[in-house]
């Protein structure tokens, strides 16, 4: 959280994170299965390998 005009920028992230929920839950209703995939995880392609695999290849 920035040190200055922390106020706006919390009440920024809460917006942002109550959109995010509500962005995703529109597109679960409408019979979209939904990953999130964070920049830090594409770093390793390891990771981002089994988190894909996990979510979308039956094993």
């Amino acid at each position: 959280m920035p040190k200055t005009r922390v106020e706006f920028w919390s009440e920024k992230f809460d917006r942002n994170v109550q959109r995010d929920v509500d962005k995703e839950q529109a597109l679960v209703d409408a019979g979209w299965r939904v990953l999130t995939v964070w920049e830090c995880e594409t770093r390793s392609i390891e990771t981002l390998t089994e988190k894909l695999q996990s979510a979308f290849v039956p094993r």
